[in-house]
């Protein structure tokens, strides 16, 4: 794992852990929901492994975390958004070069108004 991947997932892992021990989830309690063994959630809050998708999608939902945001913290996506950027490449690729200039707040109003244009559809 490069450098800068090994930070990124120490931070998630640490925010896994933290989400768990304030549901009151012990380790291996948490593993069988997860349907993993309980090594594998130790070495994924300690990030010393990078955990599959459906294992971060299972922890998302049992942590009552928004599936696309812990999955945008481990540089996945949910397979709609992949087939949504597969299937309008050029455009996507431009829109994220240029969201990726915004400020949080300027990306949080480009967020509320494309879910307004999604509802008037």
């Amino acid at each position: 794992m490069a450098q800068n991947k090994k930070v990124k997932w120490k931070k998630l892992g640490s925010m896994i852990s933290q989400a768990r021990k304030e549901k009151g989830l012990s380790l291996r309690d948490f593993a069988k929901q997860v349907g993993v063994s309980h090594v594998a959630i130790s070495h994924i809050e300690k990030g010393k492994v990078e955990a599959k998708k459906e294992t971060l999608l299972n922890i998302a939902k049992i942590l009552d975390y928004d599936k696309d945001t812990l999955l945008a913290k481990a540089a996945k996506l949910d397979d709609d958004v992949e087939d949504m950027l597969s299937e309008k490449s050029e455009t996507a690729a431009v829109f994220f070069r240029s969201a990726s200039k915004l400020t949080d707040d300027q990306l949080k109003k480009v967020t509320a108004q494309i879910k307004k244009m999604t509802e008037d559809n």
